[in-house]
């Protein structure tokens, strides 16, 4: 459907008039469609090109103005050369940053020391325990039982414990545990002479017990010294004597 008085083969929809001449000038409006001038479609060779900027070598610098602004943060320094890789000493190596030029690595406490104190001090507390014990068993037993059959026999081996303990036998039933307790923990200090007290306590132990049971039997020797020579001699290993031999 077309406009009334419009041109249905026109190529603007059949839109006559004003509308078909807007924007030509008056010369252009008198001419037919088929004379209106056509706007040259450019080809490859026509294409507008960019000229490139040629820079000039002879001129001055541009000049740059100082920064006025906010004051800027400090340049980060740069980062200082890389450590040289250096491989771990080997064991026995000396260590010039830490222990001296000439000092070899601190040696590890070997493990029987602490072995040989621990029996020492528990031994020493068992037999001080149970000793203290029996002593006072027997003194409040004794008072107790009666003097005929067989009470007056248990009365009287309390009794006899009771006035030996008193008459001396004490003395070194308490001081040797009571002297292997302290050197139990004296050993532990790293010092040459620890060793050779706990070992001169644990053989003088030895030979007063074997003189007072010599006359009785030295069957009840045998346990206690096996025990005390173990805890002992292993103070005199090599690995232990070269942890005393390095102390400072």
């Amino acid at each position: 459907m077309t406009q009334p008085g419009g041109n249905a083969g026109s190529p603007y929809g059949g839109y006559g008039g004003a509308l078909q001449n807007y924007g030509q000038s008056p010369a252009e409006q008198q001419l037919s469609p088929d004379q209106q001038p056509t706007m040259p479609i450019p080809t490859v060779d026509q294409q507008p090109t960019m000229p490139i900027p040629t820079v000039d070598r002879q001129a001055p610098p541009t000049r740059i103005d100082p920064y006025v602004g906010p004051p800027l943060p400090p340049p980060v320094p740069a980062p200082g050369p890389a450590m040289p890789y250096q491989p771990a000493p080997m064991a026995g190596a000396a260590f010039p940053g830490v222990y001296g030029a000439r000092t070899r690595p601190p040696i590890q406490r070997p493990a029987v020391i602490a072995m040989s104190a621990t029996l020492a001090v528990t031994a020493s507390l068992q037999w001080i325990c149970g000793l203290s014990f029996a002593w006072l068993m027997a003194a409040v037993g004794a008072q107790s039982l009666g003097t005929d059959g067989i009470d007056g026999a248990l009365y009287h081996m309390l009794q006899r414990f009771h006035y030996g303990m008193i008459d001396g036998l004490a003395w070194p039933l308490y001081l040797f545990p009571t002297a292997a307790f302290v050197t139990g923990f004296l050993v532990l200090i790293r010092r040459p002479w620890a060793r050779i007290v706990h070992s001169a306590v644990g053989a003088g132990a030895l030979a007063w017990s074997a003189w007072w049971l010599y006359e009785t039997s030295l069957l009840w020797w045998i346990a206690p010294a096996v025990y005390i020579a173990v805890a002992c001699l292993i103070l005199w290993l090599p690995a232990v004597t070269r942890w005393y031999r390095s102390a400072p």
